[in-house]
């Protein structure tokens, strides 16, 4: 019998299969791939998650901060100074003998904490969300510190205690096998509403160059008619209504339907907080709860602005049948002093569509001076605050005209507005109004909804203005 040859017998142990040995290295091989396969995918996993828990304490913090906004200027304050930590990843990190850092990284720029009996707790633990599926544990951390602007003098400016800056930090807990999380922060500035408004010092009075101290006065858009004189006293919202007519003056009063009423109220503090652990109270209520405002189905909330019958942005509404659902107006209580405005105003505004359903928007938005003549049939005498071409007002379109309007949640947005006549100033009894209308040119849908005066959206006008604020 013949030998196989060399090529033979290397095709017969081929025929015959992997040897037991090779098979063993196969398969360690193919399980350390899928081990640095799943690792990286736990990773990946984790790494998404830790994302997710950060931008969901972001917007915990800016929701904090705006929540905040609302709190009377004498109430802000901590109720207690927390005790140093230890660990850098803590906030509590920064504080030293009454003072809290506001520099983090490298600690520094120590100002002292703002206390009192009837400030808010420094801190509080949180859940968001289920944190099986998503949501995160933690704590939020509130301070508030009182700083001195150094760009207004003395004469103006009297004392270290110029206005407050409030700072608040949110801290995760770590993911299940993590340690200690970082934390992430938001911060924002509030005058003393009672302070005086005066012009800025002239360059006789400092022998220098005009101030440059600036600072942000808030006007809250509220659900209350203003007052014909003295100091609006907002209204507790208890109940869905019908929209107001704000086509009057103040000394019109509260009116609905076609009368001409009272125009809403700019206050100078956001709207209360019964319960701020708990996001469902207070209720949302629907403020232009009007049949010809009603969508089916019926779900909508805040305010509901129909766009007007004629193309443009019209502060006169065009319609006939239902002029007060076409535009809103909201004025300030009367300046007891000049304010003086230093060119730029931003509109702060929560709004979404109409039964969350798809369509594009486009809102016009007006800024004015209001002066009332007295007598017995008062009348409104509104100048009109221009932007840099002279178009007495702004408009705000998502994407430039070629997005939709948001849906599916109260969605914040913000529109700066520059002025074309700078400094402006209101004078001594005149009101500063802002009112919102819709165009119908490049509105899909039948009206945008505006939601407002809710401590959890808090609309508000900021002003750009020289160092104090107007008196009420």
């Amino acid at each position: 019998m013949m030998r196989a040859t060399g090529r033979e017998a290397t095709s017969g142990r081929g025929e015959r299969g992997m040897t037991l040995i090779e098979v063993v290295v196969a398969a360690l091989v193919m399980a350390m791939a899928a081990m640095a396969t799943f690792a990286l995918l736990a990773s990946a996993t984790k790494n998404a998650q830790r994302a997710r828990q950060t931008q969901v304490a972001l917007d915990l913090a800016q929701e904090e901060l705006e929540r905040l906004r609302g709190v009377p200027y004498e109430e802000l304050a901590i109720n207690t100074i927390p005790p140093p930590a230890a660990s850098k990843l803590n906030p509590d990190s920064r504080i030293q003998a009454g003072n809290f850092a506001l520099k983090r990284t490298p600690v520094g720029e120590y100002e002292s904490l703002v206390v009192s009996e009837v400030g808010f707790s420094p801190q509080s633990e949180f859940t968001s969300g289920n944190p099986s599926s998503g949501g995160i544990r933690g704590t939020i951390y509130r301070y508030v510190v009182w700083r001195n602007d150094p760009s207004c003098p003395d004469t103006q400016c009297e004392g270290p205690h110029d206005y407050k800056q409030v700072v608040v930090a949110v801290q995760p807990k770590g993911l299940a096998g993590e340690g200690e999380r970082g934390y992430v922060e938001v911060q924002g500035k509030r005058i003393d509403p009672e302070a005086l408004n005066e012009p800025p010092p002239s360059e006789e009075e400092t022998g220098e160059g005009e101030s440059e101290g600036l600072t942000a006065q808030q006007f809250y858009l509220s659900d209350t008619p203003c007052s014909s004189g003295g100091t609006t006293t907002r209204q507790a919202i208890t109940a869905d209504h019908l929209v107001h007519n704000t086509l009057g003056t103040c000394a019109s009063g509260l009116k609905t339907g076609n009368t001409l009423g009272a125009p809403d109220a700019l206050l100078l503090a956001g709207a209360p907080d019964p319960d701020p652990e708990n996001d469902l109270v207070p209720s949302f209520y629907d403020y232009s709860d009007d049949l010809y405002l009603e969508p089916n189905p019926d779900t909508d909330k805040g305010l509901q602005i129909r766009h007007d019958d004629s193309e443009g942005c019209n502060y006169n509404p065009t319609g006939t049948a239902n002029p007060e659902g076409q535009i809103h107006r909201w004025v300030s209580d009367p300046m007891s002093k000049a304010f003086v405005m230093n060119g730029s105003v931003t509109l702060e505004f929560y709004t979404r569509t109409l039964n969350d359903a798809i369509y594009t928007g486009r809102l016009c938005i007006y800024l004015f001076d209001r002066s009332e003549t007295g007598g017995e049939k008062p009348v409104a005498n509104d100048a009109f605050l221009k932007d840099k071409t002279g178009t007495p007002y702004w408009v705000y379109e998502p994407g430039d005209g070629v997005g939709f309007w948001p849906r599916n949640m109260w969605t914040k947005i913000r529109r700066q507005m520059e002025l074309a006549d700078s400094p402006y100033v209101i004078q001594p009894g005149h009101r500063l109004g802002v009112a919102l209308s819709v165009d119908i040119a490049n509105t899909t849908g039948d009206a945008l909804a505006i939601m407002y005066d809710h401590p959890n959206y808090p609309t508000r006008l900021e002003v750009e203005t020289t160092a104090s604020v107007p008196g009420g």
